[in-house]
């Protein structure tokens, strides 16, 4: 694939086509004049891409026009939805292989390390890790709960005091064509010890209770807090479990102290 007559591109976006939020994204670069190129996973098997090592740019064909992407030109990627993939026994070997390799693909582009990420993979993939997470935040004196992570239960359990009991990574799980999810689950200490923690480890944390939950976004050196009540309460238990249209999103200001050590 030559390089004649193809857009150079200055920012490169890595979605999927039912994705909204990349719309408005793209629909606010338009009307700034931004050169950009918006790629989509679940079509990537239409497209015709190589990355070439020896010149080191990527070479696009879609749709019957041509695109560059350089790493001295290439300004910034938006890997939305930064997803690692899952798999589950309904997927065809076909479906396995393009996911994972396509997957590998775009988490290879971190060789474009000229360009600003929004979501860089490496940064996504310690942000999933929680011990890591809960390690951090404490180091920076952020108050973390009594927290433990394994398949068996410490001493410390006692038999009517509340606990939450979350997943090491967003839990997926089929029975046949059902396709279930788990939550963060509130249980008394007396129903821990009834239950069998073997097969798989799990977070354990001793129970906040009144809570208010928050969801902060950092982009750079900016904080955007949104608290998260209900009936303008705060929230037992995991509050991603009550309707979405029953939820306030409100936004808040943080304690100052707390503001520096989010940013260190």
């Amino acid at each position: 694939m030559n390089d004649g007559g193809a857009t150079e591109i200055s920012i490169l976006i890595i979605s999927s086509t039912i994705d909204y939020s990349t719309d408005l994204v793209c629909r606010e670069l338009e009307q700034r004049g931004c050169i950009y190129l918006r790629i989509n996973r679940d079509l990537f098997g239409e497209y015709d891409i190589v990355y070439d090592i020896e010149d080191q740019i990527m070479r696009l064909r879609i749709e019957g026009k041509k695109y560059v992407v350089k790493n001295d030109s290439l300004k910034t990627i938006y890997f939305r939805a930064p997803v690692f993939f899952r798999y589950s026994k309904k997927l065809t070997l076909n479906e396995q292989l393009y996911r994972s390799q396509w997957g590998a693909f775009v988490r290879n582009l971190i060789v474009f390390d000229n360009a600003k990420w929004i979501n860089h993979p490496v940064a996504t993939y310690r942000a999933e890790n929680k011990i890591l997470q809960l390690k951090i935040a404490k180091s920076v004196g952020i108050k973390i709960p009594k927290t433990y992570i394994g398949n068996y239960l410490p001493s410390y359990i006692e038999d009517d005091s509340y606990y939450i009991v979350k997943a090491l990574e967003a839990p997926i799980f089929y029975d046949g064509e059902e396709e279930m999810f788990t939550y963060s689950t509130l249980l008394t200490g007396r129903d821990l010890k009834n239950s069998s923690l073997k097969e798989a480890p799990v977070i354990l944390q001793e129970n906040i209770e009144p809570k208010i939950d928050y969801r902060i976004t950092v982009v750079n050196d900016r904080i955007f807090p949104a608290m998260i009540q209900l009936g303008g309460s705060g929230i037992r238990g995991d509050w991603r479990k009550n309707s979405k249209t029953e939820l306030s999103y409100i936004p808040a200001q943080l304690p100052c102290e707390l503001d520096t050590k989010i940013h260190l």
